[in-house]
């Protein structure tokens, strides 16, 4: 009967950190990048497009790179901070450069 409940708690806490790391790089740049986007008063959807390629980009190259077999698992995991291109990005943008960060528009 231990052993049962042993392999329940382990098997949660497993499915739950593969969650949050699964989380980790796909929505939560999103959200910080829409976040960092309407501070600056730049195009959310400029931003949106240009995190999720970063994710899309991320995600496949990591999934490529751990298919081949022929570099370590850790080095396969180093291209998911592709996914935290947008944010980077924004980041290092100022206010003012409107002409690279878009406008918000009169909808948003």
């Amino acid at each position: 009967m231990a052993d049962m409940l042993v392999a329940t708690v382990v098997f949660t806490l497993i499915v739950a950190v593969l969650l949050a790391a699964g989380a980790a790089v796909t929505l939560l740049p999103a959200y910080v990048a829409l976040q960092l986007a309407d501070a600056r008063r730049f195009s959310s959807a400029r931003w949106l497009a240009v995190t999720a390629a970063g994710i899309v980009a991320g995600l496949g190259l990591a999934h490529l790179l751990h298919q081949g077999g022929q570099v370590p698992a850790v080095v396969a995991v180093l291209p998911l901070a592709f996914t935290w291109l947008g944010p980077a990005m924004l980041v290092l943008l100022g206010e003012n450069l409107t002409r690279i960060g878009g406008r918000t528009g009169r909808h948003e």
